[in-house]
């Protein structure tokens, strides 16, 4: 068989060529991530890192109470209703950003966190866009500006700001806020004519706030250990413990990129009553996955030293964490997308339990052994949660669409 009959083959189908770009686009966002991370330790530390690490992840926690569920909203409603519910979804979003920013500035003290927090609007809106690009398949495009103009933007922001404002974790936050304006701006001038009036829909509103308290919950799960590794330990241990989530993240990326584009698929095969279609399609992609992360996770647990010390020698005591988040993650690639085969059938419901039970058994966890084993410990609480996450997702998933994954389970 010939290259080009080979190219015309893969090209011909749509969800091969998608998963494609999601795979080039993330893996650039996050090879970019990771850039980031090393200039702003090479340059600031470990400790400054920390600071900044804690104030945006706290950031990034509140942006999904923000998000309100809207972004998988618009994923659920675009192949049906196309572009009806855009103008309702980015003031909505707006709105609940303003109220919870102006609440977190009358709680918190913290000069930096105060500063900082703004970016759950930022960083919400980024992710409302994210969900119009999937809907529509565009996730090239999507990425080209979040993946590579924006992350290169930041880096040299950072780099620019150390040499003009000194070493400290505003110059950190400075580079952030201002790639974030700027990779707004970008997707609204690409998305303006889908912006008309305002159409009130108390059911599409439902449905999207029905999924706050699932992917709050995820997102505490995720973040969870940082902020309580914050209040218990040091921001070093912060800076250090950060660096191993995302090194480990390489692993979830790989579900991430097919989530990308799984997501809109189901909803689409969901609405033309495909269900065959999607199960075949569920099945085959979670081996493929389990596949790739299995030769992954070895080299992330074999050779986590020598990447840890590429951030710099004082990151090597963060080797246990990494190994078992790396594991952790391993567990959840594996499973697939099984979240997103409930949220995008309309029953987000499952993931809403799943992840209330899984959070609080994170923080039980994290409060008795952080203090006991520190950054090892909410590495720790991390994979057990993880596990305990997505293999009860898997198992739902399982009886509710009658798909068998593996074999023997």
């Amino acid at each position: 068989m010939g290259f080009l009959t080979v190219k015309n083959k893969l090209l011909s189908s749509y969800f091969l060529v998608k998963l494609l770009e999601s795979f080039f686009g993330r893996g650039s966002y996050l090879l970019f991530t990771l850039l980031f991370s090393f200039v702003c330790t090479r340059l600031y530390g470990a400790e400054i890192f920390g600071v900044y690490t804690y104030a945006f992840t706290l950031a990034q926690i509140l942006m999904v109470l923000a998000k309100a569920g809207l972004n998988s909203g618009l994923m659920y409603s675009i192949p049906k209703n196309e572009h009806k519910h855009v103008s309702l979804s980015f003031v909505t979003n707006f709105i609940i950003s303003a109220i919870i920013i102006i609440l977190t500035w009358i709680i918190v003290d913290d000069i930096y966190i105060k500063i900082m927090i703004p970016l759950i609007w930022l960083i919400s809106a980024e992710q409302l866009f994210f969900g119009l690009y999937r809907a529509e398949g565009k996730i090239k495009e999507y990425y080209f500006i979040n993946g590579f103009i924006t992350m290169v933007l930041r880096v040299i922001l950072i780099v620019a700001l150390y040499y003009l404002t000194g070493k400290n974790e505003y110059s950190i936050g400075i580079g952030v806020f201002l790639s974030f304006i700027f990779s707004n701006v970008m997707y609204f001038i690409r998305h303006r004519y889908k912006f008309k009036k305002i159409l009130f829909d108390k059911i599409y509103l439902k449905y999207s706030f029905t999924l706050v308290v699932a992917t709050m919950m995820g997102t505490l799960i995720n973040k969870v250990d940082i902020m309580m590794l914050g209040n218990m330990t040091t921001s070093l241990d912060v800076g250090i413990y950060q660096i191993t989530v995302q090194v480990s993240n390489i692993l979830s990326s790989l579900l991430l990129i097919f989530n990308t584009v799984f997501a809109p698929e189901i909803s689409k095969l969901f609405h033309n009553n495909k269900r065959v279609e999607l199960k075949k399609l569920y099945i085959k992609a979670t081996r493929i996955l389990t596949f790739f992360s299995f030769f992954l996770v070895l080299v992330l647990i074999f050779g986590s030293n020598f990447i840890l010390m590429i951030f710099g020698s004082e990151f090597t005591t963060g080797q246990n964490a990494l190994i078992l988040r790396s594991i952790g993650q391993f567990i959840s690639v594996s499973v697939g997308g099984v979240w997103l085969m409930l949220s995008m059938t309309g029953e987000p419901k499952f993931q809403m339990y799943a992840n209330l039970v899984a959070c609080f058994v994170n923080v039980v966890l994290n409060f008795i052994l952080i203090p006991i084993y520190g950054i090892g410990g909410a590495a720790l609480a991390s994979m057990v949660t993880i596990i305990l996450t997505n293999v009860a997702g898997y198992f739902v998933v399982s009886k509710r669409f009658g798909v068998k994954v593996f074999g023997f389970i």
